[in-house]
């Protein structure tokens, strides 16, 4: 799970460099979602793989296989400081989710399960 929890910095990474938006965008989610999945299957590395972006029941939802990894051992709260820090630090993101009203949530698929870890508008 240390290797999950290292490699978390490289998923934002890869967000950030996936989601380009204009210094005056109109960017929606939709279209970042669009964008995100144009690369998916994206590996990330450690047997980690980015595999779609969705909106879920209002919520963008990053999904990432983890075949390596085990959703008992997962700690979703121990990453959840780094994702809301990445958040908070990019003024566009910050912006597409408060005015969307969308929480953004990195779904982890290991096999023996799924994990997650989230940020809402309201942490923002």
């Amino acid at each position: 799970m240390k290797k999950i929890a290292s490699i978390f910095a490289m998923l934002l990474m890869a967000l950030t460099l996936s989601i380009s938006f204009d210094s005056c965008s109109s960017a929606t989610v939709g279209a970042a979602i669009s964008q995100l999945n144009s690369q998916c299957p994206q590996d990330m590395g450690n047997g980690l793989t980015m595999t779609k972006s969705e909106l879920v029941d209002g919520n963008w939802v990053i999904t990432v296989s983890a075949p390596n990894g085990s959703a008992e051992l997962f700690d979703g709260n121990a990453m959840k400081p780094n994702l809301l820090s990445y958040v908070k630090s990019d003024a566009d993101m910050v912006s597409l989710l408060k005015e969307s009203n969308t929480a953004l949530i990195y779904k982890f698929v290991f096999p023996d399960g799924e994990d997650q870890v989230s940020v809402s508008p309201s942490e923002l």
